[in-house]
Order: C-alpha cells, then structure tokens, then sequence
C-alpha cells in the first residue's frame, strides 16, 4: 500500500478520533453549609485522551478543604488542535505554535497548565508562565527547572521508555531478564541470539530511539544548554547508534490498515507472540486502542516488561508533563496553594503519577494493574529524564503512525537508505536553525 493511502486513512481515522476534542467538569467543595467571603474559582488545563482519576480526586480533596474555592478542569487532546495546520504536527517532535488560550484573552486563560518541559521553557521565555516558588530541596525529583534553578513546573505525567520481551521466546533461548544495568553489549548479545533464531525485534528509529540510543554509546544529542545539536545529534557516538538501530530491520508496516482495525505491529505482532523484543514507550503508542503496557500484559501473560537498558552512561529519554503556574492567572496564591498540596504526600508522588499517566492513556482494563509490573514502570519513572526533542504532548495520534509517516525528513531518509553521516548532520543543522529562529 502507497504511503499516500496510508496518509489518507491514517487522516480519516484521526479526523473520527479528534470529533471530541476537550471536555471539562468543576469540582466544588462538598460542604453545603454558608460560605464566608467571595468564591474563587481556578481553571486547570489538563491534556489526555481520557480524563484520569487519581488528579482529579486530589484536587477535589484541595476543594472540599476550602469553602469559597470551586475548580474547574478542562480536558483537552492537544492545544490549538494542530490538525488544522498540518497532519506532521501530530509528531510529538515537531514544534508547534504557542497555545494561543495561553495568553490571547486574560479572562480565559487557565491558572494552571499542562506542559512538557519544552513548551515551559519557550512560554517562560515568552513570560506567558512564571515561576513557581518553590524551593524544597525534597522537591527537585518532581520539579520541572531550568538551568540557572528556575522551577517552571511540578511533574504530573512520566512515559519512559521500556522493554517488551516475550517470555517463552527468552526461557527457551536462555537469554536473561533485560536489566536497567545492560550496555550496549549485554544487549546485543540477546539481539544476536534472538535474530540467529529467526525472531523479530521491534526498535524504531526515532528522535527519541536516537536520543536513548546515543547515550548507550556514551554520547548525548544536545549541548549542556539544551539548544545545541550540531557536534552532539550528528557526532560520532550518534553515528553509531543510528547504524545501530538501523541494522536491527525493524519492519515498518501495518498487519491491517482497516479504519475499524487498524493494526500496527506494535503492539499487536508483540501481543500476537510475533515480536521477541520490543523498545517502546510505556503508554501512548496506539491511541484510542491497547495504548499501555498493562493492557499489552494482560492481553497476552507472556509479555514481560522490563527497564530499558542505559549501562553506566546512557538515560532514559521520557515523555514528561509537568503543571505550571500562567502569568495572567488571577489566582496564583490559590493556584500555587494547590500545587503545593498536589505534591505534599512525597512518599506517594510516583504513584500517583504512575496511576494518572496510565488513566489518562488507557480505556478500562479488563483487570486490576498488576502490583509487580506497575513497580517497573515507577523504577523506570525515577531513573528518567525530559526527553530532548518532545516538544508537545498529543494525546490524538500513535508513536508508530508518527514514526512511519511523520518522522524528521533526514530520518526518513536514513530509514530509505541514505547516508546516515550526512542526514545526521542535515538534522543538526536544521534543529540549530529552529533554536536560532526562537
């Protein structure tokens, strides 16, 4: 099938998807007695697929603490639904315009947003959000900084990337349970006796694969200062872990690409026993469908998940969502009352991440989330950094749809064959260019 097609179908199915695009419900306080002085009302923009439960609750017990306090949550997909733009701003990696309901109308702008760490910077930047003042030391694990110490948001969603591996499949060719501790060489001894067994590996290239990748080979893909790429993305360590990638032969291609089934190996080959080894995110690679590790797991008991191996110097490059505080808010103590007690219980932060992360990605499980396995992904959760080049959470379209169709043109082009030396380089120069444009 042409790509062409795919395009159109592919469009077709997110047109259906994105008919609903925001949703929102106001949590008041529950006491019904009198309520002394004037009521304040907070708006708090949250962005998911399906409105998740544990957040909401917390910020409903902040609500029924306060008599004169009513809170409002907006749900939405995506800000300034990008469809309207281009189909390629799905990608998580490509940039897209401000949030326009951010700063366009003070009477409708939010108190409390959800952004990923590239959005809060550019808006910090653009003083359309400030800093939260915060300054425990205890808090440096959940809070989203800057450079020189600025926190410009509180961690509410972490997608890290893990392991899939098929459990019979490793038993019978007696490979190990994959370890955080692997390096680039445990790895490939099991990718090695897993492909001269005829087994089928799952490892896309990606601006994230690369990102995780290039770390395994003790390189990185930005400067220290998060805008430079040239010399980092298109280094010699980067060179290697796209060929590395490349010669894994991952096979980019729908098993149906019916609008009712649309199917793409990951995870339905991984569920079907067809993919040995997979590395993927947690959550968020098939919206709308299995969309979780825990339902990929509960569909087939021979799927385990384990942390990605980084060796000594690599790192875990997460999709990460953090709240923070808008700069026309007419509530900010309020506001800044209510992060502060969204992140008072440290030693259940993880959890509850882990919990709405989930929520938000994933329509009712056919049972309860395994205990065993949601401790992997929270390990995983605190051994994670912001991934570099996510600019934007969408919650309308799959990991696997934008790689295959909405991949950066110089990956593309490595995928078709092309030098990777010089793609690499293409790429940095054009990621410089973005980051000089701003």
């Amino acid at each position: 099938m042409s790509n062409i097609r795919k395009l159109g179908i592919l469009l077709m199915f997110v047109m259906t998807l994105s008919s609903c695009m925001s949703s929102s419900h106001t949590l008041k306080n529950n006491d019904t007695s009198a309520r002394v002085g004037e009521k304040q009302q907070l708006t708090i923009k949250l962005v998911g697929r399906y409105s998740g439960d544990t957040l909401p609750q917390k910020i409903q017990r902040f609500a029924d603490m306060h008599s004169n306090v009513e809170i409002k949550i907006e749900w939405v997909q995506s800000y300034n639904n990008p469809y309207s733009k281009s189909p390629v701003l799905f990608a998580p990696w490509t940039p897209i315009e401000v949030p326009s309901e951010l700063y366009e109308d003070s009477n409708n702008v939010s108190d409390i947003v959800e952004l990923v760490p590239y959005q809060m910077r550019e808006l910090y930047r653009m003083e359309v959000i400030e800093p939260l003042n915060l300054n425990e030391s205890d808090l440096d694990d959940y809070a989203i900084a800057t450079n020189d110490g600025y926190v410009l948001g509180m961690k509410s969603k972490i997608n890290p990337m893990i392991l899939y591996y098929n459990k019979d499949i490793f038993s019978t060719l007696g490979i190990e349970v994959p370890s955080e501790k692997w390096d680039i060489d445990m790895l490939n001894d099991a990718i090695v006796k897993l492909k001269a067994a005829g087994e089928t590996l799952y490892i896309p290239l990606s601006p994230f694969t690369l990102e995780w990748a290039t770390g395994l080979y003790g390189g990185r893909v930005v400067g220290v200062d998060g805008r430079s790429f040239a010399g980092y993305i298109d280094s010699d360590n980067a060179i290697k872990a796209a060929k590395w990638i490349m010669t894994i032969g991952t096979k980019m291609e729908y098993a149906s690409m019916s609008l009712t089934d649309l199917r793409p190996p990951m995870p339905y080959d991984l569920v079907d026993g067809k993919i040995a080894l997979a590395i993927e995110y947690a959550y968020g690679f098939n919206i709308s469908m299995k969309n979780s590790y825990e339902e990929i797991a509960q569909e087939n008991n021979q799927i385990g998940v384990a942390a990605l191996p980084v060796g000594t110097n690599g790192h875990n490059p997460a999709l990460i969502s953090g709240l923070s505080l808008t700069s026309k808010s007419e509530h900010k103590e309020l506001a800044m009352q209510l992060i502060r007690y969204l992140s008072e219980d440290r030693d259940s932060l993880y959890t509850d991440i882990a919990s709405h992360t989930l929520q938000t990605a994933t329509r009712t499980l056919k049972e309860p989330v395994d205990a065993a396995r949601k401790l992997i992904i929270i390990k995983a959760m605190k051994r994670s950094v912001p991934a570099i080049l996510n600019t934007h959470e969408v919650a309308e379209i799959g990991f696997y749809d934008a790689i295959q169709l909405f991949l950066p043109k110089p990956l593309l082009a490595i995928r078709d064959g092309q030098s990777i030396r010089d793609m690499l380089k293409q790429y940095a120069d054009q990621l410089d260019s973005d980051a000089r444009d701003k």
